[in-house]
């Protein structure tokens, strides 16, 4: 089954949440983790790992904690699962070369799954973090 991980969920959940507080206010992992339920130690991680990425800026402090660098509409889905997992590939073959595949002389279908790959990518870097907290906006994103 294709599917993005619970390090992917949880960091999507914290920008969603920083996303929606009031300008100057810094989040805390502890604060954000405690109200989605989300391992803080896990959280603190993926945060410190978005921030390096430059998604979010750390302010140090008793008063500091996180914010989003840069506004919403500007931090697409495709960067935010890269951040935290590394290349995103349906298929091996399409992230890594060689890909150490046993049926690499007899492939067919790596080809057409990098088309596929391309597509998918293209789709996921049209959807900001903004088109993820307002759900008719994600209504509108397709495919073309």
């Amino acid at each position: 089954m294709l599917r993005i991980s619970k390090k992917s969920e949880y960091g999507i959940m914290a920008l969603k949440h920083l996303l929606n507080q009031p300008a100057g206010t810094f989040g805390r992992a502890k604060e954000i983790a405690d109200i989605y339920s989300i391992p803080s130690e896990a959280l603190a991680k993926i945060l410190q790992t978005l921030a390096r990425k430059g998604i979010l800026k750390s302010i140090q402090g008793a008063r500091g904690g996180y914010v989003l660098a840069k506004s919403g509409d500007n931090i697409k889905l495709s960067e935010i699962i890269e951040c935290i997992e590394g290349p995103v590939g349906i298929v091996d073959c399409v992230t890594s070369e060689p890909c150490g595949c046993v049926q690499i002389d007899n492939c067919t279908i790596s080809d057409p799954f990098r088309v596929i790959q391309e597509q998918f990518m293209i789709f996921l870097s049209r959807i900001s973090l903004l088109d993820i907290n307002n759900e008719m906006e994600m209504r509108q994103v397709s495919w073309q």
